[in-house]
């Protein structure tokens, strides 16, 4: 991301055991691309054998060619708790759909929710450098393994392998 842009941590009026991570201008993490990323992550601490432990209560990452999110390409959602017949963990993509008689005449593929697991934010950086260009601050031999790093800490929480190379 350019210098000029940035991620906020937000605290609620409820106190510090609830946060929200979020892009700087309206949850919009400017891109070097000159495009953007939506970032939202709603966090709380829950009690965990005599301590507490940071959990994700919901998370939204939205790649888009424009600052309002008109022109969206696309978009993961996380929601511990869903609350709608969709799962609480899905991808939409915004595209053509090339074997059209798949959806009835009147939908379109972005109102698709293709169900997945949770999505790490670095899996989404990792995405939009490898498959959407994103030009990066550093050569990848710099990024690359300080990403896997911190893709493995989160999926070892998960239990999970990371999405991508470690270099």
């Amino acid at each position: 991301m350019p210098e000029s842009s940035g991620l906020r941590l937000l605290f609620g009026p409820r106190g510090h055991d609830r946060g929200v991570v979020e892009g700087r201008r309206d949850a919009l993490v400017s891109l070097n691309d000159n495009r953007y990323l939506r970032l939202s992550v709603a966090l709380f601490l829950e009690p965990y054998q005599g301590r507490t432990r940071l959990k994700v209560e919901k998370s939204v990452y939205q790649y888009q060619l424009d600052e309002p999110g008109d022109r969206w390409i696309v978009r993961y959602d996380y929601l511990r708790t869903p609350t709608d017949p969709h799962s609480g963990m899905h991808v939409q993509i915004r595209g053509r759909l090339h074997e059209t008689e798949a959806l009835e005449p009147d939908e379109t593929l972005e109102r698709v929710h293709f169900p997945t697991g949770r999505v790490s934010v670095e899996a989404v950086i990792r995405m939009l450098v490898e498959q959407f260009h994103v030009p990066t601050n550093e050569p990848p031999e710099i990024w690359r393994p300080v990403l896997a790093e911190s893709e493995r800490a989160f999926q070892q929480i998960a239990h999970r392998d990371i999405s991508g190379p470690a270099a």
